[in-house]
C-alpha cells in the first residue's frame, strides 16, 4: 500500500511524506520517509476491527503511530513516543480536503 501526505500553510507545502505497508517475514511494515528523509520502519504490533497500532521502540520520536476508525466513520491519526514526549493526532474527514489538527 502507498501513500503521500503533504501539509499546506497559507496555500504553501511546508511539509510532504511518503508512506508504504509492506509485507515482509508474515508481518506488516509501516515505512514512513518525511520530507524524503531516510525511511524509517513501523512494525504492525496491534489490529482489530478499527485500528492498527505500528511501533518503533528504537526510533526517537515517533514510536508509535496509530490510525483507527471513528465511530462517525472518520479517521484519526496519532503519533506518541516516549515520556517527556508530547502526542499528536490529526482527524480525516471523509469527503474533506485536508485533516483537522488536534494536538
Amino acid at each position: 500500500m502507498l501513500g503521500v501526505s503533504r501539509t499546506l500553510r497559507g496555500g504553501r507545502m511546508t511539509e510532504f511524506e511518503f508512506l508504504r505497508i509492506v509485507e515482509r517475514e508474515g508481518r506488516l511494515v509501516y515505512i514512513a520517509q518525511p520530507n524524503g528523509k531516510a525511511p524509517t520502519e513501523f512494525v504492525l504490533t496491534n489490529r482489530d476491527a478499527t485500528s492498527a497500532t505500528f511501533e518503533n521502540p528504537a526510533h526517537d520520536f515517533p514510536k508509535m503511530i496509530r490510525y483507527a476508525k471513528r465511530a462517525d466513520g472518520d479517521l484519526e491519526a496519532s503519533i506518541s513516543g516516549g515520556p517527556g514526549t508530547r502526542a499528536m493526532s490529526w482527524v480525516f474527514k471523509r469527503g474533506d480536503d485536508g485533516a483537522r489538527d488536534r494536538r
